[in-house]
């Protein structure tokens, strides 16, 4: 595995006291590509190309107009983007018109008599297309699509640290873990990258790490619910007083886009 790029921002995060770096490394890049998308180089044609095949999911196409710096550019977006997408949707019901007409005049007593399939007549092959063009247009996003392409890339710039650097592999071991979306990322890299070996060592350590940092939130949480049992009121709050909030974190990850 080559030395990446990207050693340093991953080696800032990992340093940082957090229940997962991989998650600070994804927030600065959704901010990163949050101000790329309003920034005017998008404005540019050949910039507008991905943008108008994949639109946006909810929580960006939400956070792009919130931000309220360039409302008039996200406006365009969504212009050219519904063209675009309403095109091939008009394609696909044009192409299934005539079927639906004569199925919307099919003989009662045929219909009734349920001689047609299910999945035979023109309208249900329409919906099938039309559900499977939605499906898929509800799944892209070009924010989204751009962060998971450099999270690839962090994985596998921390693990080729871990092996290579011993100050970064100590802040692994003694740091807090990972969200479970970020370990899976991290035991997949791993598993494409490395070979037999390496890709051993790294999952045991890494398993190890996870398996203390999930009962040490498990801990927290349980004492923070034991907080409110009158028995408990005189106890301290210990570290569970933010512990609900982590444990999401932990489970879904911070940032949980789709």
């Amino acid at each position: 595995m080559k030395e990446k790029i990207y050693t340093i921002p991953v080696n800032d995060a990992f340093s940082e006291d957090c229940e997962c770096p991989m998650c600070l490394l994804e927030k600065h890049q959704e901010d990163d590509a949050i101000s790329f998308v309003l920034s005017p180089a998008l404005m540019e044609p050949d910039k507008r190309i991905d943008t108008n095949e994949k639109g946006f999911c909810r929580r960006h196409f939400k956070m792009l107009y919130d931000r309220k710096e360039n409302v008039l550019g996200v406006s365009l977006i969504i212009d050219t983007h519904i063209q675009i997408q309403m095109e091939k949707l008009k394609k696909l019901i044009e192409k299934s018109s005539k079927g639906i007409e004569d199925d919307s005049k099919m003989n009662a007593v045929r219909n009734l008599a349920g001689s047609v399939g299910k999945s035979s007549t023109a309208t249900r092959k329409f919906i099938a297309g039309a559900t499977e063009f939605l499906d898929e247009l509800e799944e892209k996003c070009e924010i989204c699509d751009r962060i998971e392409r450099i999270m690839e890339r962090y994985a596998d710039t921390a693990i080729w640290m871990y092996f290579n650097d011993s100050s970064f592999r100590e802040n692994i071991k003694t740091g807090k873990g990972f969200c479970l979306p970020h370990y899976k990322l991290l035991l997949n890299t791993a598993m494409d990258s490395l070979g037999p070996k390496q890709c051993a060592v790294f999952t045991k350590d890494i398993n190890e790490i996870m398996a203390n940092n999930m009962a040490r939130i498990l801990d927290e949480v349980q004492w923070f619910s034991k907080k409110f049992d009158y028995r408990y009121k005189d106890e301290p709050w210990k570290n569970s007083k933010d512990a609900v909030p982590r444990a999401i974190d932990k489970l879904v990850s911070y940032n949980n886009f789709k």
